[in-house]
């Protein structure tokens, strides 16, 4: 059965507790670290969404949030490092 994203945003709501960013190790890049591990990792903001990571208006509404997680100008969420986004995230699957 295929299932899509209907990108609420529930799945990456709470990832505060589960990655947290070690450094900015360059304009678009940043060490993460799951902090139940401690495995790091280096993400990048995707290009097509640097402008919108700027925006961190997200987390007055879901202080958890993961810290790449933001809502377009219609209100959905979207992961802005999707490409180079953790194996968690990648196996991760909606039951929605």
């Amino acid at each position: 059965m295929e299932r899509t994203c209907n990108r609420c945003g529930t799945c990456c709501s709470y990832m505060a507790d589960v990655f947290g960013i070690m450094e900015q190790t360059g304009p678009f890049d940043y060490r993460i670290q799951y902090l139940i591990t401690g495995v790091q990792q280096i993400v990048t903001i995707d290009p097509d969404k640097k402008e919108i990571f700027s925006s961190n208006t997200i987390h007055d509404k879901r202080p958890l949030a993961c810290p790449f997680l933001r809502l377009d100008t219609e209100g959905l969420a979207m992961c802005t490092v999707h490409e180079t986004r953790p194996d968690l995230c990648r196996m991760y699957f909606c039951g929605r």
